[in-house]
């Protein structure tokens, strides 16, 4: 997924993809579809937005201040208030040596 942290922004990973594409040659030897723009924005994030009603001309991924302070403010009432995971660099290194010992 592309929102793993551990090896850095996928970005040339997105736009290799967005600049990828099947010849026509491909296409009619082994049956590959086209991959067109839509094609392309629904297997981006279009898909998953239609599963979970999201209109994203419409509606905006960031919040605003207020909504972010509420939502601290109920995670702290739950006690859901702590960091999860490595906090400095040394500790994020140290995770994933020991996750990936033969690194």
């Amino acid at each position: 997924g592309t929102d793993s942290i551990w090896y850095g922004s996928p970005q040339s990973q997105i736009e290799a993809f967005r600049a990828f594409s099947i010849t026509p040659e491909f296409q009619e030897r082994y049956g590959y579809p086209a991959l067109t723009v839509d094609v392309k924005s629904k297997i981006l994030g279009g898909n998953a937005a239609r599963l979970y009603g999201i209109d994203p001309a419409m509606q905006s991924c960031a919040p605003s201040a207020t909504d972010r302070a509420q939502l601290r403010r109920e995670l702290s009432d739950r006690g859901v208030d702590r960091l999860h995971g490595p906090t400095t660099r040394a500790e994020a290194r140290a995770t994933f040596r020991h996750e990936h010992p033969w690194f």
